[in-house]
């Protein structure tokens, strides 16, 4: 219904924030990251929006990057995330940070979240960490990096599934890897060797 709000911005706090636009205040319910973009009240300011209408409420969401808004709508994605549990995780982890987390799949980053318990934590890292990885979401890594990260980990699944394991326990079996390993000086042979220890527990 929106695509954007733009105007003066009459009242701001860490998670909305009220806009006049030609004399209609429209409040907006924002992550940190946008708060912290914003100017002082009583100047001009532009924000995307996602409106979601429930049967029983309305929301209106506001963000100052397109890539905070994307990155929003991939976590209201995941089976259990409404918009408002997707607002709280944005503005618990810095977007690099957050993105790294389900990339990497720290379960241990994402449940220091408020409000996210491991198997949340565990459904968003297997939900969105691919779709983070092939639409290259992950800046503060090279591209390279993301390259190297993702022909190792699907390499090493191959290499699983070839001696006999399901493809879903040698994913959980390498995600336990990952998450012990985050120096990031794995091979293939390496996380394959370590995945095999893993796989019997999975």
């Amino acid at each position: 219904m929106y695509s954007y709000l733009a105007g003066v911005l009459t009242e701001k706090s860490h998670t909305s924030v009220t806009i006049d636009v030609n004399g209609i205040g429209f409040q907006l319910t924002i992550p940190l990251s946008t708060y912290q973009k914003l100017p002082e009240v009583g100047g001009k300011a532009k924000l995307l929006t996602q409106h979601i209408v429930r049967e029983d409420a309305e929301f209106l969401f506001g963000f100052f990057t397109e890539e905070e808004r994307s990155l929003f709508k991939l976590l209201m994605s995941v089976s259990g995330i409404g918009p408002k549990l997707a607002i709280t995780v944005l503005s618990g982890l810095g977007l690099q940070e957050l993105k790294r987390a389900i990339v990497e799949g720290s379960v241990t980053a994402l449940t220091a979240i408020s409000g996210i318990g491991r198997k949340t934590a565990e459904r968003i890292i297997v939900e969105l960490r691919e779709k983070i990885v092939v639409e290259g979401r992950v800046e503060g890594n090279s591209e390279a990096w993301l390259s190297k990260h993702e022909v190792l980990v699907q390499d090493s699944i191959r290499a699983l599934v070839s001696l006999g394991y399901s493809k879903q326990n040698a994913k959980a079996a390498i995600q336990k890897v990952l998450e012990t390993r985050r120096d990031g000086r794995l091979d293939t042979e390496e996380l394959i060797r370590e995945s095999l220890k893993q796989i019997q527990y999975v």
